[in-house]
C-alpha cells in the first residue's frame, strides 16, 4: 500500500487546488497526516475491542497534557496490536499496557480538525463514545464545536486530579497546531473563547499511583504493515463527503444518517436531474423528490427496502459498474457517485431508510395560500365556487383547462349513482329533464340525500369499509352492528361521533351496537388497529407489526404502543345468563328441545323445535355475553421476538399516538385514543374523510390513495386540500352536507374523462374520471328496472329489538322460552314465504339466488360466493376495501345469457311497463335507451335499433342489447 496515495484518497474532494499544492510543498504537514492515518487505523481496532476502551479513557484523562504526539502514537500502536493478538482458547491477550497519553490540547485539535478534513474522525468518536468532550473543554478551558454541537463544560466540577498524574508541562509552540498554507475547511469553525472554571478529572488509583509516563515500549511495528495487514477496508468509519456535499455531514459509526443533511444532498446532485417531479416523465416512472412516489415504487419495485439495502434496486443501481445499462447516474449524463457517497446510502438504507421528517422537496417551499383561509358550509353555493377556483388556477398553473359541462341526461344519471347508488327510473329522468327551473339542480341533489335509497347506497359503501358481515365472527350475529350502520346514515351522524363510538364503544352487549368493530376481530386486535389507522388517518401500519414498516415512518414499536390504546377493550361471546334467568337454566331448556327434536320423526315438528333451541341460545348471546367492556388500558409490551435496539423483548412502554404529541390519559384508554383520532387539530382526520369522499364522487382521489393520504403540502394542489380540511371541520363532519357541496360544484358537473394511470403523472380534475361501476350499483340499477318504487320498500328498522328488550326483562325460563318461539316462528314464516319467492322466480340461476329482487342492502352480508354481486366484485370483506371493479368476461357471458333479464323484465316491471307504453318502433328505442342508459339515442343508433327490432318489435331483445353493453356498466 502507497501511504502518498492513501494521503491523496483520503483528501479527494476536501482541498482547493491551491491547497493541494501547498500540502504538497509542506513536509510537515505531509508527516502529520501520515500520523493521523497510522493513528486513527490503530485507534479503530482499538476501539473495537470493550476491554480495553476503560483504559484509553482513563489514559487519555490522565495524560492530556503529559506528552508529545510521538509518544502516543507508539503507545496506542503498542495497545492496539497487543489486543489484536490471540491466545489460547481464542481469548484476547494484551501484550502492553495502555496508558496512551494524548498531548497537549493544541495538538490534540490539530488532530482532530485535520481528521476532519481527511474524512476520519476517529479521534471525535473516541472523545464522544467516552464521553470526553467536556472533560476536555474543563481541562483547557476552550470550548470547542463537534458535530454541530458546542461542547462548553461540565454540569459540574469533578474531584482534583493529583498533581503528580497530570504535571504542569511547558507549552508547546504554536506551529504544533498551525497548518502552514492549508485550509482547513472541514473543520468547524473555532467558538469564542468562554469562560469555564478549571476542574480536575477524576483517576482511578492505579492511574494515580502510577508514573505518567510509562516504560519504554518495544519498537512498533511499521505503519504500512499495520494499515495493510491490521485494517478491513475501507478503514475509516465514516463516509466523506462529495465535491458538493457540506463537510460537516461526516459521520461516526456512532450517529444515524440522517436524510436531509446527508442522503438528500446526494440525490440532489446526482439524480434529480432524471427523476423529479419538475419532469412530465421522470424516468422508468421514478421520482426521488417525493415520499409518497418513493413508497409507491418501493411497494411494487423495492425502490427502497429498509434494512435490507442488497434488496434496494436504488442502492443496487448504484454500485453497479459505470458502463452497466442500469446503473445510475448514467455514465456521463451527471455527478457519478463517489465510493464514500455509496456507501452512505447503503448505510442509511440499512439503518432503516428514516426518512425522518421529509415528505418531499415541494413541500419545503410550497406557500398554502388558503392555510387560515374562513369557510361558511352554510354557504352551499359560495363553498362550491370557491372549489372551482382552486381547481381552476391550479389548472392554468399546468396549462389544461376545464372541460365542458356534461349533458344534463349524463349529470342526472351519474348523480343518481353516485348519490342513491342505481340509476334513475324513467318517470325520475322525465321529470328532471322537463323541469325548466334554475335550482333543480340543487333541489334534486337534496331529494336524493334525504331518500331511503341514499341510506341504502350509503350502508354499502360503510359496510365494506368497517367490513360489516351477517356473522361478525363464529357464533357472534353482525345484524345489530349493520342495522347501527344503517341508522347512523339514516340520522346524518357527525362522522366524528361515528368514530369515537366505534373507537371506544360505550356500555356492554347488543345495547351498543358499535361494538360490533372490535367483535368483527375478536381478540384479534392487531386487526382492529389497523383498521383504526387505515379507517380515520388514511394510513397502512400492518407491515409494522412485526418489523419497521419498509415503505413508511411506522416503526414496530410506533405500531405496539399504539395498540396499547385498545388494551382497555375486552371482547365477550360466551353463552351466559339471559336478564334473571341462570346461564344453566337457559341452556337446559335449549337441550329439553334438542331432545324433543331428536324424539319427532315427523321432519316439520323436528325442524320447528330445532328453531327453538337455536333462538334460545342466539338469546344467551345476544341479549347475554355478546359484547364488549371499555375499561382502563395497559402499556405495550414488546413482543418477545423483538429485534431492534429501541427497546428489549417484554419491555413495557406507555402508549403514544402515531404523529405529534400523546395526549394525556383520560379514565378510559379507549377513550383517549378517539379523543385524539377525531380532535378538530387532526387534519389527518379531516383530510382522509374529505380524500374518500372526493374519491367517491370524483373517482379519483385529490391527496393520494385513500388508505395511503398525503399531507396537505404533498397533495398536488395543497391550496385545495387545506380548503377542503377547512370544509369538513367548519361543516362539523357533516357527510350529507360535504357530499351537497361537491355535487354542486362545476367541477362535478363537467364532462368526465379517462383516469391517469401513471401515479408520476397528477390528475387536475377538469373533471370526474370514467370508472366502472360497482357491484352494488349494478345490481341496484337492474333492481330499479325490476321493481316499483324500490326505495319505498326498505326497512331500516334495528332487527329483533323487541323481543331482545323482552329478553332482557325475563324473570323466569318460560318467559326466555317464549321469546324464543316467537322468533322460530318468525322465522319458519320467513323461510315459507322465500320459497314462495322462489317458486315465483322459477329455476333462477344460482348467482342471483339467496335474497330476491331487492336491494343489496337487503341481501345476505355479503351474499353467498357464485352470486352475481361477487361475481361483479363485492368483497368478502375480510379486509378494508377488498371490493373490485374490473370488467370480466365471465361477468358478460352472464349479462348476455343469463335468464335473471327475463326476471327483471317480467311484465308489470317497470322495464316492461316503460316499452310497452311505445306505440311505433322509434319511440321503442327510444324509451328503451332512456330507461337503460338515461339518454336518447343517436341517429345513427336509432336506426341500428330499428334493424334489431324488425318486424316483430322485439323490445326486450332490445333492452337485454343495452344491458350487455359496457355504457350500463361504465359512469361518465
Amino acid at each position: 500500500m502507497n501511504r502518498d496515495e492513501d494521503i491523496a484518497k483520503l483528501l479527494e474532494g476536501c482541498l482547493s487546488k491551491e491547497d493541494e499544492a501547498a500540502l504538497a510543498q509542506d513536509a510537515g504537514v505531509q508527516m502529520e497526516l501520515k500520523k493521523q492515518i497510522a493513528l486513527d487505523a490503530a485507534l479503530k481496532v482499538l476501539l473495537e475491542d470493550k476491554k480495553v476502551m476503560a483504559g484509553l479513557g482513563e489514559s487519555i484523562l490522565a495524560s492530556l497534557k503529559a506528552a508529545p504526539v510521538s509518544r502516543l502514537e507508539q503507545e496506542i500502536l503498542a495497545a492496539t496490536l497487543g489486543a489484536a493478538k490471540r491466545g489460547k482458547g481464542g481469548r484476547t491477550r494484551r501484550a502492553a499496557p495502555v496508558w496512551a497519553m494524548l498531548p497537549r490540547w493544541t495538538t490534540a485539535a490539530a488532530a482532530v480538525f485535520m481528521g476532519g478534513m481527511a474524512g476520519s474522525l476517529l479521534w471525535p468518536e473516541a472523545v464522544l463514545r467516552l464521553e470526553l468532550g467536556p472533560v476536555i473543554v474543563q481541562r483547557t478551558g476552550e470550548p470547542f464545536l463537534m458535530h454541530g454541537v458546542l461542547i462548553a463544560g461540565l454540569p459540574a466540577p469533578a474531584p482534583a486530579l493529583p498533581p503528580e498524574v497530570a504535571p504542569e508541562m511547558p507549552a508547546p509552540p504554536v506551529q504544533e497546531m498551525v497548518l502552514p498554507k492549508v485550509s482547513i475547511a472541514a473543520a468547524p469553525p473555532a467558538a469564542a473563547p468562554v469562560e469555564v472554571p478549571p476542574a480536575p478529572v477524576p483517576v482511578p488509583k492505579e492511574v494515580a499511583e502510577s508514573s505518567p509516563l510509562p516504560p519504554a515500549m518495544p519498537q512498533p511495528v511499521p505503519m504500512v504493515e499495520v494499515l495493510e495487514a491490521k485494517l478491513p477496508v475501507p478503514m475509516r468509519l465514516t463516509s466523506k463527503p462529495g465535491p458538493e456535499v457540506p463537510a460537516d455531514v461526516a459521520l461516526t459509526s456512532l450517529q444515524r444518517v440522517d436524510f436531509e443533511r446527508h442522503v438528500l444532498p446526494i440525490l440532489q446532485r446526482s439524480c434529480f436531474e432524471c427523476h423529479s417531479g419538475k419532469l412530465k416523465k421522470p424516468k422508468g416512472g421514478i421520482r426521488l423528490d417525493d415520499l409518497a412516489a418513493i413508497r409507491e415504487k418501493s411497494r411494487t419495485d423495492n425502490l427502497l427496502f429498509p434494512h435490507k439495502p442488497d434488496r434496494s434496486t436504488l442502492v443496487r443501481s448504484h454500485t453497479l459498474p459505470a458502463d452497466h445499462e442500469e446503473a445510475m447516474p448514467p455514465k456521463d449524463e451527471s455527478t457519478p457517485l463517489t465510493s464514500e457517497e455509496k456507501g452512505l446510502i447503503h448505510r442509511w438504507v440499512e439503518e432503516g431508510a428514516d426518512f425522518g421528517e421529509w415528505t418531499s422537496e415541494r413541500a419545503k417551499e410550497v406557500q398554502i395560500s388558503t392555510q387560515n383561509e374562513a369557510v361558511d358550509t352554510a354557504q352551499v353555493q359560495a363553498t362550491a365556487r370557491r372549489i372551482d377556483e382552486l381547481l381552476r388556477q391550479d389548472l392554468a398553473r399546468h396549462g389544461q383547462e376545464p372541460r365542458a359541462l356534461a349533458a344534463e341526461s349524463t349529470w342526472l344519471r351519474r348523480v343518481y349513482l353516485d348519490l342513491v347508488g342505481r340509476i334513475p327510473t324513467a318517470p325520475e329522468a322525465s321529470r328532471f329533464l322537463k323541469d325548466k327551473q334554475a335550482d333543480k339542480r340543487a333541489r334534486l341533489v337534496d331529494e336524493l340525500l334525504a331518500s331511503n335509497g341514499h341510506v341504502s347506497h350509503m350502508f354499502n359503501y360503510w359496510s365494506g369499509l368497517l367490513r360489516a358481515r351477517d356473522e361478525l365472527a363464529e357464533g357472534v350475529k353482525g345484524d345489530f352492528y349493520l342495522a347501527w350502520i344503517k341508522q347512523s346514515v339514516r340520522d346524518n351522524k357527525p362522522y366524528d361521533q361515528w368514530a369515537r363510538e366505534l373507537i371506544s364503544p360505550e356500555g356492554y352487549g347488543w345495547r351498543a351496537p358499535a361494538a360490533g368493530y372490535y367483535l368483527r376481530d375478536g381478540v384479534n386486535r392487531a386487526a382492529n388497529i389497523e383498521s383504526t389507522a387505515t379507517l380515520f388517518l388514511g394510513t397502512q401500519i400492518s407491515c409494522a407489526q412485526c418489523h419497521d414498516h419498509p415503505y413508511d415512518r411506522w416503526t414496530r414499536k410506533d405500531y405496539h404502543q399504539f395498540m396499547a390504546w385498545t388494551s382497555g377493550i375486552q371482547t365477550a361471546t360466551e353463552e351466559t345468563s339471559v336478564g334473571q334467568v341462570e346461564a344453566k337454566a337457559v341452556q337446559e331448556a335449549a337441550e329439553r328441545y334438542d331432545r324433543m327434536a331428536m324424539n319427532r320423526a315427523d321432519p316439520e315438528r323436528r325442524a320447528r323445535y330445532e328453531r327453538v333451541s337455536d333462538a334460545i341460545q342466539a338469546l344467551q348471546k345476544a341479549a347475554g355475553g355478546t359484547g364488549v367492556t371499555n375499561g382502563e388500558g395497559s402499556p405495550a409490551l414488546l413482543p418477545d421476538d423483538y429485534q431492534y435496539s429501541d427497546g428489549k423483548p417484554g419491555e413495557a412502554l406507555p402508549a403514544a399516538v402515531l404523529y405529534g404529541e400523546t395526549p394525556k390519559g383520560q379514565t378510559r384508554a379507549a377513550d383517549t385514543l378517539a379523543a385524539w383520532v377525531t380532535a378538530p387539530d387532526n387534519a389527518r382526520f379531516s383530510l382522509t374523510l374529505a380524500n374518500r369522499l372526493w374519491e367517491r364522487l370524483f373517482g379519483q382521489p385529490f391527496a393520494g390513495p385513500v388508505d395511503h393520504v398525503r399531507e396537505v403540502a404533498d397533495c398536488d394542489n395543497p391550496d385545495l386540500a387545506q380548503y377542503l380540511v377547512h370544509v369538513v371541520r367548519q361543516s362539523r363532519y357533516d357527510v350529507r352536507q360535504i357530499l351537497r357541496i361537491l355535487c354542486l360544484t362545476q367541477a362535478y358537473q363537467q364532462e368526465a374523462g379517462l383516469p391517469v394511470e401513471d401515479p408520476t403523472v397528477a390528475y387536475r380534475f377538469p373533471g370526474p374520471v370514467v370508472r366502472r361501476l360497482s357491484a352494488e350499483q349494478v345490481w341496484d340499477s337492474m333492481m330499479a328496472l325490476a321493481v316499483d318504487d324500490l326505495d319505498v320498500k326498505l326497512n331500516f328498522d334495528p332487527p329483533e329489538v323487541a323481543k331482545l328488550e323482552a329478553a332482557a326483562a325475563a324473570k323466569k325460563t318460560s318467559e326466555v322460552t317464549q321469546v324464543a318461539k316467537q322468533m322460530a316462528g318468525e322465522e319458519e314464516r320467513e323461510m315459507k314465504a322465500e320459497q314462495r319467492r322462489a317458486r315465483l322466480r322459477g329455476d333462477m340461476a344460482q348467482e342471483f339466488a339467496g335474497g330476491g329482487l331487492e336491494r343489496a342492502s337487503e341481501l345476505p352480508q355479503p351474499t353467498p360466493d357464485g352470486h352475481f354481486l361477487r361475481m361483479f366484485g363485492q368483497g368478502s370483506r375480510d379486509f378494508i376495501g377488498d371490493a373490485w371493479s374490473a370488467s370480466t368476461v365471465p361477468q358478460a357471458l352472464l349479462m348476455l345469457n343469463s335468464d335473471f333479464f327475463d326476471h327483471v323484465a317480467r311484465s308489470g316491471s317497470p322495464l316492461s311497463d316503460s316499452l310497452r307504453a311505445s306505440s311505433n318502433a322509434r319511440d321503442v328505442a327510444r324509451s328503451a335507451f332512456m330507461t337503460v342508459l338515461t339518454r336518447e339515442p343517436t341517429a345513427a343508433e336509432l336506426d341500428d335499433c330499428l334493424d334489431i327490432l324488425g318486424e316483430t318489435r322485439n323490445a326486450k331483445t332490445l333492452a337485454r342489447t343495452l344491458l350487455s353493453t359496457a355504457e350500463f356498466v361504465f359512469q361518465k
